[in-house]
């Protein structure tokens, strides 16, 4: 890519990567994108794209890599390894650095001091911003130095952590999530499978009863619509707790399942 530079826009702190994994984002990765194009590099992991992902992304960087797709902290760690700048912002293919977030980033200096910046992100639910729900501010850690970085190994909402001080910033990083109910029900259903063995491990063995599948989707979203005044995000607002409660429910109803399936498998019977 070209400088860190665009007109007068300037960086302090120029030696930053941005980083992400992809697999046929067509339909949105060009507004991320657009929004970090003044980035001095931008690396892109791709899980063979059957779309036109590839062929966008290298439009605005020849740092296109492809990997078969292993889990989302795979694919991670390997867009943190091929950085090539002590710095790093793992950006995700629906969500755009805001113009005051881009400042912010251009405003610190060489050395900050924190080794790793929280980030205020804020969510787009079927067009309207959340701004209650407990989904305000969301923040995220999202930049930090290569050599202080820690990935957690999970299926799914792995994230980062670092190995020294951190601090928050105040741009917002906006995030286009969820454009429609389908969309909404498509990603339960595979964040909940993803979510579901590592939930039974947190719970140590202990059975799921009737009373998980009804009380703690009731009290998300008690917690999502009452306590964190999501009734104030409108209509939206009021979907967007339901359907949260939803995910808890159908998360449980799986690890009943499996907890089902395992306790209730058939005996091996004689070999023929």
């Amino acid at each position: 890519m070209g400088p860190f530079s665009e007109g007068s826009f300037t960086c302090a702190m120029k030696d930053i990567s941005f980083v992400l994994i992809v697999k046929n984002e067509a339909q949105q990765v060009e507004r991320t994108l657009k929004s970090i194009a003044w980035a001095k590099e931008i690396v892109v992991v791709d899980a063979f794209s059957t779309d036109a992902t590839v062929a966008i992304c290298r439009r605005y960087t020849d740092k296109v890599f492809q990997f078969p797709w292993e889990g989302f902290s795979v694919q991670r760690r390997r867009s943190v390894e091929l950085a090539g700048q002590p710095w790093i912002f793992s950006i995700d293919a629906d969500e755009v650095v805001s113009e005051a977030l881009r400042e912010e980033i251009a405003a610190l200096p060489e050395n900050p001091g924190p080794v790793g910046f929280w980030v205020p992100r804020k969510t787009q639910y079927l067009n309207r911003w959340i701004s209650h729900c407990g989904w305000f501010p969301d923040y995220q850690l999202r930049l930090f130095r290569k050599d202080r970085v820690l990935l957690p190994r999970r299926a799914v909402h792995e994230g980062f952590s670092v190995r020294g001080e951190t601090a928050r910033l105040k741009g917002i990083l906006q995030h286009y999530s969820y454009r429609s109910l389908s969309q909404h029900l498509e990603k339960i259903n595979r964040y909940t499978t993803l979510e579901t063995e590592e939930k039974m491990r947190q719970l140590k063995g202990k059975p799921v009863h009737w009373y998980h599948l009804l009380f703690n989707p009731l009290s998300r979203v008690w917690r999502m619509y009452v306590a964190n005044k999501g009734f104030l995000d409108g209509f939206q607002g009021f979907l967007l707790s339901v359907y949260s409660a939803f995910y808890t429910h159908v998360l449980y109803a799986k690890i009943w399942e499996k907890q089902h399936a395992t306790s209730h498998s058939p005996e091996k019977g004689p070999e023929r």
